[in-house]
């Protein structure tokens, strides 16, 4: 799991997603922040054809070079709470991509436990088909003889070969299942498919391996909980305020606007005595822009981002009342194939009675083989149908760890991925 969280594309692509994010919100902030630069300058001239230059003293020269340098500052004073509004904006905008990567994680995490759950449950049926095989092998071999004895009937003996092919004909679905939860496992941890390690490739192949079995029966009901918990009712409360935000930058663009502008220069003279150079000058400015008339441009935008504010806001009540159904439907699943395991679990416990009594009622003289084997090959079909039950109660516990987000103690913490 932890390699998967660590490798897994699907976080890393999330991962990125927040540093660009993180990025451009510095880059909204920084936008009303003052800005400072530094300028500097030369000029050269020089008389030909037998001219001169005008110098500071009276008097003519041939070449003169000047030089300047000095800063400038330009700031445009966030009025009207326009810093505000980009702040909040940005740090929702950065709350959508973190729950991005929390769904990413929560997602993952999902997809591992379901793809090991499903190769556990096809090592254990395969195994348990592998001895149904053998057991309806050899009640066909017995009726075979039977029927060449005269003592069954050619029906019974073709019924017993058609139950034997039907059930090894189960097999290769088995083994396609198991090769597919290999596989899925090795790409949601960033590996292409065989190329893991041998002590990765030993757990996988362990045989005897018991189905997971997630004992989930406790999970926040109430739809505080289920906002607090789920990615993607965050990431739509974090859009919603995004729209917002964009709301209270269109109506500020109606609004004056104020900059501030100043310079400082200092000129020196480099070759020569030119005119009005050495000295250094400072300069300020202040400009207000008021927005007379646009065509109503100003006032479209507004209307624009007022409709996408309500778009946010529909689509933020959808999203909620979708996790709700999700959490119930979750929630129901989850207690019925409770019911559904301890069903097949007292089932299977009923079946092993049966059989051991017909291994001592064969073993006394009392009961046929044929029986014998009958009663085994129903113990078999129960430990399928408790193994079925125990993968289904285990998938409808990952459904529900789905449906809350993770839950609270799903917290594992972000991480950069290095830039490249």
């Amino acid at each position: 799991m932890n390699e998967a969280l660590l490798n897994g594309p699907s976080v890393q692509q999330a991962l990125l997603r927040v540093r660009e994010s993180r990025a451009l919100s510095h880059s909204t902030v920084a936008q009303y922040l003052p800005e400072l630069s530094a300028t500097g300058q030369g000029q050269y001239s020089r008389a030909v054809e037998n001219g001169s230059l005008p110098t500071a003293g009276g008097g003519t020269e041939r070449e003169q070079m000047t030089g300047s340098y000095g800063g400038s500052v330009s700031w445009e004073i966030p009025l009207f709470s326009r810093i505000e509004a980009a702040f909040i904006g940005s740090r929702a905008n950065t709350r959508g991509a973190v729950a991005d990567v929390r769904a990413a994680q929560v997602t993952l995490a999902a997809d591992v436990a379901q793809a090991y759950v499903d190769l556990r449950a096809a090592q254990a049926s395969r195994a348990a088909l592998e001895r149904s095989v053998e057991t309806a092998d050899e009640l066909s071999r017995i009726l075979d003889i039977s029927f060449n004895a005269g003592i069954t009937s050619e029906a019974d003996a073709a019924d017993a070969r058609r139950l034997a092919e039907a059930t090894r004909a189960r097999l290769p679905g088995l083994v396609i299942e198991e090769r597919r939860a290999e596989n899925v496992l090795a790409v949601l941890r960033g590996l292409a498919p065989g190329t893991e390690t041998p002590e990765t490739r030993a757990v996988l192949d362990a045989e005897g391996r018991p189905v997971p079995f997630m004992q989930l029966t406790q999970a926040p009901a109430a739809p505080a909980d289920l906002i607090r918990l789920r990615p993607d009712v965050a990431r739509a409360e974090a859009q919603a305020i995004v729209a917002a935000a964009g709301v209270s930058n269109a109506r500020t663009d109606l609004l004056p606007r104020l900059n501030l502008t100043g310079s400082i220069l200092t000129t020196d003279a480099l070759i020569g005595d030119p005119l009005n150079v050495g000295g250094t000058f400072a300069s300020g400015t202040p400009l207000i822009s008021i927005p007379l008339f646009d065509w109503g441009a100003r006032l479209a935008r507004v209307r624009e981002r007022d409709a996408q504010f309500d778009q946010a806001l529909v689509q933020y009540r959808q999203v909620v009342t979708q996790a709700v159904a999700e959490a119930s439907n979750a929630l129901v699943a989850l207690d019925q194939g409770r019911l559904r395991l301890e069903s097949a679990r007292r089932a299977e416990t009923a079946a092993e009675t049966t059989a051991r009594g017909s291994r001592a009622a064969y073993g006394a003289g009392i009961q046929s083989l044929t029986d014998r084997l009958r009663s085994e090959q129903q113990l078999i079909d129960a430990n399928l149908t408790r193994i079925d039950a125990e993968a289904q109660s285990a998938r409808a516990a990952i459904a529900t760890y789905r449906a809350f987000g993770g839950g609270p103690s799903f917290e594992t913490p972000l991480r950069e991925v290095p830039s490249q």
